[in-house]
């Protein structure tokens, strides 16, 4: 289904083509954005946190909690406010968000 799109998103991660993904946000789909959040995990280069800054408050949970995720393995300790953020903007019924927050946060905290 995703086959050449999964493809192009990868490639741009991986060549840390911020700019062109941030564009690609403005037009996707929850499922698109969903794929530039898991695939933003796998980013080497710093600047993919600045794509899962906008990812961590999508509308879509879904695209949320990836984002969250990616964010605790991509991260530094300067993302940790911004999941605190979301952890305290998360009504308390989404036990899956808030779940995936506080799995994220350990993993920041200190890591320059």
């Amino acid at each position: 289904m995703f086959g050449s799109k999964e493809r192009k998103i990868e490639k741009m991660v991986q060549k840390a083509k911020w700019d062109k993904l941030n564009k690609m946000l403005l037009k996707a789909d929850a499922d698109t954005r969903l794929l530039i959040a898991q695939e933003c995990q796998k980013a080497q280069d710093p600047g993919v946190n600045s794509i899962l800054s906008l990812l961590i408050r999508d509308g879509d949970k879904r695209v949320r909690i990836a984002a969250i995720k990616s964010m605790g393995v991509t991260g530094r300790n300067h993302e940790v406010a911004q999941l605190e953020w979301v952890l305290s903007n998360t009504p308390a019924d989404e036990t899956d968000v808030i779940e995936a927050v506080h799995e994220a946060l350990p993993k920041l905290r200190n890591k320059k």
